[in-house]
């Protein structure tokens, strides 16, 4: 008679063991020397999918106004229509319906603000590069006329520059003409693909906002029939914790970058300073990357500036210092308050190594998933430190030694 196998055998837990160790060596072997090819097969999966990706993203971000829409209207509703599933389905659609016309109000209002602008700026610097570069001519000239020594060493490097620059021409561009009029045409059918995926997206993200119960519904009975009912609710504990990580952290630091932006825009037109809405703009948009954002956007507009007007490039920077300290200070913490819970050294760190990986979309959500990783991680580890009667926190376990002091409670008092 055949004895059947237990996974609480030990002898069969070792195996199982030993060949998932060895599935895992196999895939990371892959990985690593294949890195090429995986990366092509995820850019076309991420290419297959990207309108799911932008439907399901447009979708997150107007779930609270449809949410709010249903609960405001379906009660008006119920009692007044045959059934109160017809009430609901009513006030789905008018909720829908303000949803979308929120989210295309918004696109076209980002897109009549910037476009006008980014040509109103083009050409502006295009007017002003002339006079600019004059200007910096004739002070250069009147300088260095009198002085031999930069006089002959700012003519070798003119030259060095010129030479530089032909024989660029002449080797890498030239014979290049052809793949750079590639790449311009790959752009334009890029744009156009993203712009026919946008649209795919705004039906897609319908679907979304109306079938998300249902969506809800199904994935939970399929987590019920696959584990444990302890496994399960440590399952919909991890969705409700990333559903308020995220939602919090992307929704409040959306909100912050429109208030930073709308002050900024305020301040450059009490200040009269030039560019004012494309560069609150690009401020504002910025801002969203935590940590680093402030600057990506306060460099490039602070040079915008200084082509024109130098004081005034000063003056900005001093303002941008300024509103990026009540920003941090004030109006951040009030907003977003603590929805990560990471220190500022894990916020640098995700954002720098998501940011590496997957570019702007990686430095600004990098740092909720880090904080979701960070805080079960800490769980983890906490759970196995209880099991043997350890301290868990993490002040236990800090010393001062090497500080001089040797009391940690002097500390608190």
């Amino acid at each position: 008679m055949q004895r059947k196998l237990s996974t609480k055998n030990p002898f069969v837990r070792l195996t199982l063991a030993i060949f998932i160790a060895g599935c895992g060596i196999l895939l990371m072997y892959y990985l690593l020397f294949n890195t090429s090819k995986v990366s092509n097969a995820l850019g076309t999966i991420t290419t297959i999918l990207s309108p799911f990706i932008l439907g399901g993203v447009m979708a997150y971000l107007m779930c609270p106004i449809y949410n709010l829409g249903v609960r405001s209207i379906y009660p008006r509703l119920k009692g007044k229509t045959k059934t109160n599933r017809k009430a609901l389905a009513a006030s789905k659609a008018i909720s829908t319906i303000i949803s979308m016309v929120v989210l295309t109000g918004v696109i076209a209002g980002f897109i009549a603000l910037v476009i006008p602008n980014l040509i109103d700026t083009i050409s502006s610097l295009v007017k002003t590069l002339p006079s600019t570069a004059n200007s910096l001519i004739n002070w250069m000239e009147k300088h260095i006329a009198n002085n031999p020594v930069i006089l002959s060493f700012f003519t070798d490097a003119v030259g060095d520059a010129k030479d530089t620059f032909v024989n660029w021409a002449q080797t890498d561009f030239l014979p290049q003409a052809g793949s750079i009029m590639s790449n311009i045409s790959a752009g334009v059918v890029g744009v156009l693909r993203f712009a026919l995926n946008f649209l795919i997206g705004l039906i897609l993200c319908i679907y979304f906002l109306n079938s998300k119960e249902l969506f809800r519904a199904q994935a939970k009975q399929m987590v019920l029939a696959t584990f444990s009912e302890e496994r399960a609710a440590g399952i919909f504990e991890l969705g409700r914790r990333t559903n308020a990580t995220f939602g919090g952290f992307i929704n409040g630091k959306i909100i912050d970058s429109f208030i930073i932006g709308v002050i900024c825009y305020i301040l450059m037109a009490i200040l009269n300073m030039p560019y004012a809405v494309f560069i609150s703009v690009i401020v504002g948009v910025t801002n969203i990357i935590p940590f680093f954002g402030p600057f990506i956007g306060a460099i490039p507009s602070f040079l915008l500036i200084l082509i024109v007007d130098p004081l005034k490039a000063l003056y900005f920077a001093i303002m941008i210092l300024a509103l990026q300290q009540v920003d941090g200070n004030i109006i951040g913490p009030k907003i977003l308050g603590n929805t990560t819970g990471l220190a500022s050294f894990w916020v640098m760190f995700a954002i720098i190594v998501f940011g590496g990986m997957f570019g702007f979309i990686g430095m600004v959500v990098g740092v909720p998933i880090f904080a979701l990783v960070y805080t079960y991680l800490g769980k983890y580890f906490h759970g196995k430190l209880r099991k043997k009667n350890l301290p868990f926190t993490t002040e236990e376990y800090m010393r001062y030694d090497k500080l001089g002091i040797s009391d940690k409670e002097e500390l608190q008092k």
